[in-house]
């Protein structure tokens, strides 16, 4: 073996024996802080589910576990090669301020992320409108909150804009509310009018989906709840009702679908008409003269 190969083989040998097996221990050091994350946050959700309180930020929470654990196993590796950060935390006093208001957006929408979690403005799971955009929140990351439009879209959201925007949640509780619009005919007596009112009530009162208030519970946010039917005034072609009644969010569809069955069917039943638009066209002579003379036309062709 040459006198060079003798030489890289030890400075090989010493390279590794000084930083290959730390450069390894790093490695575990890491592997076993993401699995402690992991396992920690396991343990986080089984204690809620144990209490009976759903965890309402699981995605961020996941997220928040992994970087503080990151953040130690990086601080342990840091100790184990004996790097000062002093001097190097001292030159980047300058850097720091440049890049902090280059960093402006970012940390904003950081710190409006953690006003939102503090605050508890919007819970991963929730239906919602966040400035004309809807949807189902996925996660809350540190930067942006991520929605699951209805037709599959995933959009991230500065957490900037979710903060300062009008956010309209479509399920605060359990039930909501809902109002269906309804027309009859003109030609119905005052006691068809009465009787149509009736007609609506029995079917908001007999149709098992819509919700009646049952199992009364703060704490599920169930409540007592009034369906009932309204008039609304006298149209250009109906006389206008207008059905308010509560749902399940589970029923929502279903009872929407059900409810606009039951009361077609009941005024069909009743022998009561849902006018509709219809456009009359009038012909006047004019017309019928034209049409005579033109016979005439073809007939001497």
């Amino acid at each position: 073996m040459t006198p060079e190969a003798t030489l890289v083989i030890s400075s090989f040998r010493e390279f590794f024996f000084s930083y290959g097996i730390k450069i390894i221990v790093a490695f575990v050091i890491f592997l076993i802080a993401y699995y402690l994350a992991k396992y920690v946050f396991k343990v986080i959700e089984a204690s809620t589910r144990k209490l009976k309180k759903p965890l309402k930020y699981p995605n961020t929470i996941q997220l928040i576990l992994r970087a503080l654990f990151f953040f130690i196993a990086a601080m342990i590796v840091v100790g184990m090669f004996n790097i000062n950060l002093w001097p190097l935390l001292t030159s980047l006093g300058v850097i720091g301020l440049i890049v902090g208001l280059a960093l402006q957006q970012p940390l904003g929408n950081f710190f409006s992320g953690l006003m939102i979690i503090v605050t508890d403005a919007v819970n991963e799971g929730e239906s919602l409108d966040i400035g004309g955009v809807s949807g189902t929140i996925y996660a809350i990351k540190l930067n942006h909150t991520v929605i699951d439009t209805w037709d599959g879209k995933r959009i991230y959201i500065p957490n900037t804009t979710v903060w300062s925007s009008k956010v309209t949640k479509f399920w605060p509780k359990v039930a909501r509310r809902i109002e269906m619009s309804v027309g009859v005919s003109y030609a119905l007596s005052a006691e068809d009018l009465k009787r149509t009112m009736e007609i609506f009530q029995k079917v908001l009162d007999e149709e098992p989906l819509v919700y009646k208030g049952d199992n009364y519970s703060k704490e599920a946010n169930y409540g007592p709840v009034s369906n009932y039917v309204t008039f609304d005034g006298f149209g250009d072609s109906s006389i206008n009702f207008t059905l308010r009644f509560w749902v399940l969010r589970k029923d929502y569809f279903d009872a929407v679908k059900s409810v606009g069955i039951a009361v077609y069917r009941e005024l069909n039943t009743a022998g009561i008409s849902i006018p509709f638009n219809q456009l009359d066209v009038h012909v006047d002579g004019k017309l019928e003269n034209i049409l005579f003379n033109s016979s005439k036309m073809e007939d001497k062709t």
